[in-house]
C-alpha cells in the first residue's frame, strides 16, 4: 500500500471513530428527534442550488446533482442540528472524477477516487481532504439518490444527509 492509501483508511479509521463516540452517547434521543430537530436549509442556499444547476459548467457535466436536507455539527459527544450550508455536485468516471462542494458563494472542486461497495459509491478526495461523500447508487434497498457528507473540523465532524438526482 503506498503513502496515499495508507492516509486515506487512517482517516476513514479516524472520521469512523469520531462518528461512532459523537452519537454513541444520545443515539436513542438523537434518532427520535434527528428528524423534528432538523433545521431547513436556507432559501439563499437553495437559490444558489437552483441558478449553479441551471447555469454552470460543473452541473453540466456531473452525473449526481446533490441537495441536503439535514446537517448535524458534531463534537464533544454531541451533535447539534444547523441549517445546511453546502450542496453538492459529482463528475466521476470508473476510478476517479471530482466532488464539488458549494455554497451560496461558489464551488471548490476536489479530486476524488471512486470506490463501488455494492449499492454504495463513495467518494474520497484524493489530495487527503478530511471528507467524504456516499450515496446510494443501487435501488435494491429503496433508497438511490440519498447520501451523506461528512467532513471534519478538527477533532468534530459535520454531517450532512439529503437526495441526488442522477443526471446521466
Amino acid at each position: 500500500m503506498d503513502k496515499k492509501n495508507i492516509t486515506i483508511v487512517i482517516l476513514l479509521i479516524a472520521l469512523g471513530v469520531t462518528i461512532y463516540f459523537a452519537f454513541q452517547n444520545n443515539q436513542v434521543s438523537q434518532q427520535k428527534s434527528s428528524v423534528t430537530n432538523a433545521i431547513p436549509p436556507s432559501q439563499e442556499l437553495k437559490t444558489a442550488y437552483e441558478e449553479s444547476s441551471q447555469r454552470s459548467a460543473m452541473a453540466d457535466i456531473a452525473e449526481l446533482s446533490c441537495f441536503p436536507t439535514s446537517r448535524f455539527d458534531c463534537g464533544g459527544g454531541s451533535c447539534t442540528p444547523v441549517a445546511p450550508a453546502t450542496y453538492f455536485f459529482v463528475d466521476y468516471g470508473t476510478e476517479s472524477g471530482t466532488y464539488f462542494r458549494c455554497d451560496a458563494k461558489g464551488c471548490d472542486p476536489y479530486p476524488v477516487e471512486v470506490n463501488q461497495s455494492g449499492e454504495f459509491t463513495q467518494f474520497i478526495p484524493s489530495q487527503g481532504q478530511a471528507m467524504i461523500f456516499k450515496v446510494a447508487t443501487g435501488d435494491v434497498l429503496g433508497n438511490k439518490g440519498e447520501f451523506v457528507d461528512i467532513a471534519t473540523l478538527g477533532t468534530g465532524a459535520i454531517v450532512s444527509t439529503g437526495k441526488c438526482e442522477f443526471k446521466k
